[in-house]
């Protein structure tokens, strides 16, 4: 980024004791025992940590494009449960009581941030998280009532904070408030076989990917009617070979990832194609298989490449601005991209965590679903 513009760059346990009544001296020694157990780390944790937080999270910078070249990106950290984030904090009764175990990912999928809070699909657990980084607490949408969640694979959010989420083995989109309370179903009437994969806001439109029959669907979010669809099977200008990831820009153009057409393809408001950008090959600007999208807060296209294990930036022309990533699981690696998503700030905790030799525009988090820490949190920006 020179004087604020872009340049092409080409860089190569817890506690957990059974609240049962005891019946011999043994058992009654026990309990006391835990009791005294108890009070006794609440003690070392007072004195040894200065109070109930473990400790913080390790900085792991990675730098792209490496050296000598300017940086643009930072991988800050990547972590697989909430503590691996933010360090815990348990009231003295909480932790007394026995706080329950750091909420965890198992199989990461799409991802949302909004309010301080980050919402992980986890197809694993067959539950949306709902991470709040600035108290260390968290929820579980999609767990109890009906309907459960059976296979979530994205996630967004309007801006009243409801939750839209894909989910393909309920092959519906479902909504949810923001106290995970249900509000309503989004299906496409016409079809049987229906394969949300994908999701995405605007104003008080829900537009959703199919692959089933590679459409973009639109739906009003106020009362879950049918606005139409886009797209259709097909390598024209328009149409989609699996489409399997949604964005919008900020002036309201749809960005579709086309995957097995190894393009991504932007819609205006009437949902006509104005630009495409990406093909198949191995070149800077071609791609693999493009899965995700999200678009920060200066037009930059982010597009997850699971065929090529890189995040690809581009601008709103379609030229490619650079590139990061790679294949292996080291620090900032994105081994098999399968969620991403844009926020413009973060908690100061988490902020704290830029480089002082990096200033930070905006910051990232990619979900992979190989390697033993799944997200992984980037800032975006410059070099100071």
């Amino acid at each position: 980024m020179e004087n604020g513009k872009w340049r092409v760059e080409n860089p190569e346990i817890a506690f957990a004791f059974p609240m049962s009544v005891p019946h011999s001296p043994f058992s009654i020694l026990n309990s006391q025992f835990s009791i005294l157990t108890r009070w006794l780390l609440v003690v070392l944790v007072s004195v040894g940590a200065g109070g109930c937080a473990s400790s913080g999270v390790k900085i792991e910078p990675v730098y792209f494009p490496p050296p000598p070249a300017l940086p643009h990106v930072v991988h800050l950290t990547s972590f697989n449960s909430l503590n691996g984030l933010v360090p815990a904090r348990h009231s003295w009764v909480e932790f007394f009581r026995g706080a329950a175990p750091s909420p965890h990912v198992r199989t990461p999928g799409g991802l949302a941030f909004s309010d301080g809070c980050l919402y992980l699909c986890d197809t694993g657990f067959g539950v949306v998280h709902r991470w709040d980084l600035r108290t260390g607490k968290a929820k579980k949408f999609g767990v109890h009532g009906e309907p459960t969640l059976v296979k979530p694979v994205d996630v967004a959010l309007d801006g009243a904070g409801n939750v839209y989420v894909a989910d393909r083995g309920l092959a519906a989109v479902v909504a949810f408030s923001p106290d995970g309370a249900f509000l309503r179903r989004f299906k496409a009437a016409d079809r049987k076989d229906y394969r949300p994969v994908a999701v995405a806001v605007c104003d008080s439109q829900l537009y959703v990917a199919d692959i089933g029959a590679h459409r973009v669907d639109v739906f009003s979010t106020a009362d879950g009617a049918s606005l139409g669809s886009f797209g259709g099977t097909g390598k024209e200008l328009g149409r989609f070979f699996y489409p399997m990831g949604l964005a919008v820009t900020g002036d309201g153009h749809i960005c579709v990832a086309d995957m097995m057409n190894s393009r991504v393809q932007v819609f205006d408001t009437e949902h006509n194609p104005v630009l495409s950008f990406g093909k198949p090959g191995n070149r800077y600007g071609d791609m693999g298989q493009p899965k995700r999208l999200a678009v920060g807060p200066d037009g930059v296209v982010f597009v997850a490449d699971v065929d090529f294990a890189h995040i690809h930036m581009f601008d709103l022309q379609g030229r490619l601005l650079m590139l990061f990533g790679g294949t292996d699981e080291s620090p900032g690696g994105t081994p098999l991209p399968v969620g991403i998503t844009v926020t413009r700030s973060l908690p100061s905790g988490l902020a704290a965590l830029v480089p002082a030799d990096f200033h930070a525009d905006y910051f990232l988090f990619v979900a992979n679903s190989v390697g033993t820490k799944r997200i992984s949190l980037y800032a975006v920006g410059t070099a100071r």
